[in-house]
């Protein structure tokens, strides 16, 4: 049973310390309606469940949150009579083999209902809890549901002192394509050109896409040793796809990425997607999501014209803005 922590009157925060345990908490709730948007954390924690059903049993599965780190919190709200709760939101505190991940919130209502009142009453609690188990350093960024972030930033930063950064890490579109919306090529591959699922042979020449796309993030570099742990993480996960170009002299080379690595039943995450600079001006699941920043328009015309909806000033249900806010004086990790 997850831990019952800080609360009000009507609202709670449970802690929940391993991936096992929250997943039997929130999974029911979560899914189907709310899969898309539960992509930041769901698929995470299902590969850590399984991580944990293969330890033996003589090592420890429940740990406890403020020893190793990871750990999720949900918020709910519950009816006077105690007889009735409903989820509100997911915060997951989780690493992986670059380092630790952001904060990242999830909101189990639309951004509709995220109004100030919702939120005043539910954040500060959130809050309290969360600097109980994590040390400041830790939280180097959050990223969630733009109103959700914000929210949570301001809270944070009144109750720790530490100040966010100046400009947001990010700022996005999340938006979903499906078999209906997805549209069709309008011309056939290049004759020569190979798109296909990595492989083995591809992890050098990867890696230094891999690498390139990090750095065009000034908050997330990677060096290539670091790179190549990614780009062979991805291959050996089966999640890395390539479109090798065909030169004039015969030879191939490798131009573009895209990596899909947080997948459910119904629902893929696109996390990555790089083209060789070198190749910009030469190259032409039930739902896919990815996010779309703000301001890379010629990002959001792709997406539009394959079929992502809610880009280009139209709207969508469920498209929706996302933010990522630093906090100055952290310990930076990875994603």
């Amino acid at each position: 049973m997850p831990v019952r922590s800080y609360s009000n009157s009507n609202i709670d925060v449970l802690v929940h310390s391993t991936a096992s345990e929250a997943l039997a908490t929130l999974e029911p709730y979560v899914l189907p309606k709310r899969e898309r948007e539960a992509n930041i954390w769901l698929p995470f924690a299902r590969k850590l469940r399984k991580r944990e059903m293969s330890v033996s049993s003589t090592e420890s599965i429940n740990p406890e949150p403020c020893l190793t780190g990871t750990f999720w919190l949900s918020v709910w709200s519950t009816s006077a009579a105690k007889e009735r709760r409903t989820l509100d939101m997911v915060v997951a505190c989780t690493s992986h083999h670059l380092g630790n991940y952001p904060i990242f919130l999830y909101s189990h209502h639309p951004a509709s209902r995220l109004t100030p009142t919702f939120l005043n009453q539910r954040i500060p609690i959130l809050v309290n809890r969360l600097k109980e188990l994590v040390s400041c350093s830790r939280v180097f960024s959050v990223f969630g549901p733009t109103s959700l972030t914000s929210a949570f930033v301001c809270e944070w930063t009144e109750r720790t002192g530490v100040m966010p950064e100046r400009d947001p890490f990010y700022a996005a579109k999340f938006t979903t394509c499906t078999l209906k919306t997805l549209t069709p090529p309008r011309t056939a591959m290049p004759e020569g050109d190979v798109m296909r699922l990595a492989e083995v042979a591809d992890v050098e020449a990867a890696a230094v896409l891999c690498k390139e796309f990090a750095d065009d993030s000034e908050y997330f570099p990677l060096e290539l040793p670091d790179a190549l742990k990614e780009a062979e993480e991805l291959v050996r996960n089966r999640q890395l796809w390539v479109y090798y170009m065909t030169m004039s002299d015969g030879t191939q080379e490798l131009a573009s990425i895209v990596a899909c690595t947080r997948t459910s039943e119904n629902v893929a995450a696109i996390t990555k997607v790089y083209t060789n600079l070198r190749w910009l001006k030469e190259a032409g699941r039930q739902y896919v999501v990815l996010f779309v920043a703000h301001d890379n328009e010629p990002a959001e015309k792709v997406y539009n014209h394959v079929g992502f909806e809610g880009l280009r000033g139209r709207t969508a249900e469920g498209v929706e803005d996302w933010l990522e806010i630093g906090f100055s004086g952290t310990e930076r990790g990875h994603w």
